[in-house]
């Protein structure tokens, strides 16, 4: 008899140092039971309806934004479990864009109904399981990884300022990590009537570990530290703890959520000696075949409403070409390779090293963050008018 696809998760989630409300949140839970789970879950996918995993971070100050996170995770649930049974990959995906669609508008219609809540708002990052792949729908700039063999690799792009900088060839990563302009999104849930949704599906492996968390712990903590963590820890409460400690460590200046999945079971293949993790996005204007791209339509789309041309956006890539895979040790050090396909070594202790930070801003990347800036706002005006 054959193994059912099983998931293991366990969730966590942190006010931080400096917050004194949590506006992040999450959900774990099999939607095949009516009600989703608090902190951790085992699910043997046995039917088309099986684990939804989400984290939200909200934004709007006092309760606006624990309101607009807990919100969209009660919206975007209800809407998955409603919605009809399916094994087919883009049939899931779009069923769930049109949940987090949905969600959106449940924001917009609070805001109406309670003006104080006006200028709300909250990332969304979801994944679920459809015909033995994960299919991963984002807003905003929480990230999900997944761990493979000892390397991690995000499979997911940030929709935000920074993010878009880098990928036009603007800014360096160690740079984006400094910008005080890293925390501006370029759409969040419930600040407009509507929102374009990021998809994509990776071909899972046997032993792939997913992790959802909001920038609480991708910003003040490297993926080099995250990597080190995991490969530090198999179980998942236990890495969830320690990547929350990490956060602390690199100051914990905002809300930290950390999601983690593990799946196992003899319908996934087994990992291949050099199996790395890749992702197809897919394209909401399309249907079928045509949907499947090798580029991100929305992150393009949003980069050119923020004032950045798409000739950043390299074609034909896969995953391992848009993010760097980060390494475990094959003996001592760790490596992480680069967009060309080299390894470089990097020294120092795994999590000192990963947690230090790069060098101050040039005079162009400021100049290019605040032309990007000014860009958002013009755009926002004229849009209100």
């Amino acid at each position: 008899m054959i193994e059912p696809l099983r998931v293991t998760a366990f969730g966590k989630t942190d006010v931080g140092l400096i917050r004194d409300v949590n506006q992040d949140a999450f959900v774990l839970g099999d939607l095949e039971v009516e009600q989703p789970l608090a902190a951790d879950l085992v699910c043997d996918c046995t039917s088309a309806r099986g684990p939804l995993l989400i984290v939200c971070d909200g934004m709007g100050g006092m309760a606006g934004g624990d309101v607009a996170s807990k919100l969209a995770i009660e919206s975007v649930w209800q809407e998955m479990q409603g919605a009809q049974l399916t094994s087919e990959r883009p049939v899931f995906a779009r069923l769930l864009k049109r949940a987090i669609r949905a969600a959106n508008g449940r924001l917009a219609r609070e805001v109406a109904r309670k003006p104080e809540l006006h200028g709300m708002g909250t990332t969304v990052s979801a994944a679920g399981l459809a015909g033995g792949a994960l299919i991963l729908a984002q807003v905003g700039d929480s990230r999900a990884y997944i761990e493979r063999g000892g390397s991690l690799t995000q499979v997911t792009r940030d929709q935000s300022v920074v993010s878009a900088l880098v990928h036009a060839g603007r800014l360096s990563a160690s740079e984006a990590r400094l910008s005080d302009q890293r925390s501006l999104i370029l759409q969040a849930l419930g600040t407009a009537d509507d929102v374009e949704v990021s998809l994509s599906i990776v071909e899972l492996r046997r032993g792939d570990r997913l992790l959802l968390c909001s920038d609480g712990l991708h910003g003040p903590v490297g993926d080099e530290a995250m990597r080190w963590a995991l490969g530090e820890h198999s179980d998942l409460q236990e890495a969830a703890e320690a990547l929350v400690q990490l956060a602390y460590q690199g100051g914990a200046p905002d809300n930290i959520t950390v999601l983690l999945a593990r799946f196992e079971g003899e319908l996934l293949p087994p990992p291949g000696p050099a199996d790395h993790v890749r992702f197809t996005e897919l394209d909401p204007n399309e249907e079928g075949d045509r949907a499947l791209t090798d580029t991100s339509w929305v992150a393009r789309r949003l980069a050119a409403r923020a004032g950045l041309r798409s000739g950043g956006f390299a074609r034909g890539i896969p995953a391992t070409g848009q993010h760097a895979i980060v390494r475990g040790p094959p003996a001592s050090g760790s490596q992480v390779e680069s967009r060309d396909g080299e390894d470089s070594a990097t020294p120092g202790g795994p999590a000192t090293r990963a947690l230090a930070q790069g060098s101050r801003l040039g005079l162009v990347a400021w100049a290019s963050i605040v032309a990007v800036a000014v860009a958002i706002l013009v755009y926002v005006f004229w849009d209100l008018l």
